[in-house]
């Protein structure tokens, strides 16, 4: 499964637990919906062991309580 497949399916099931579900919503005051702030979410990595995190805030690794570092969202070839 490709990475990007992967994290959206994280994400979805994230909003899904949260009461988001994937019901359909309106932006458009005038037919009455309100806008709905999408969940955020960052990558991080612990240095030390290599493991990734998918989450909102995080700040240290759950495997080896040493501190993570955000990962760039922007991929890139190089």
């Amino acid at each position: 499964m490709a990475l990007t497949t992967r994290l959206r399916s994280v994400l979805s099931d994230a909003r899904e637990r949260a009461g988001g579900g994937d019901t359909a919503t309106t932006d458009d005051p005038a037919e009455g919906g309100e806008p709905t702030a999408e969940p955020t979410a960052s990558l991080f990595e612990c240095p030390a062991c290599g493991t990734v995190y998918v989450a909102e805030e995080k700040s240290t690794c759950s495997s080896c309580d040493e501190p993570v570092e955000e990962v760039s969202a922007t991929l890139s070839r190089e």
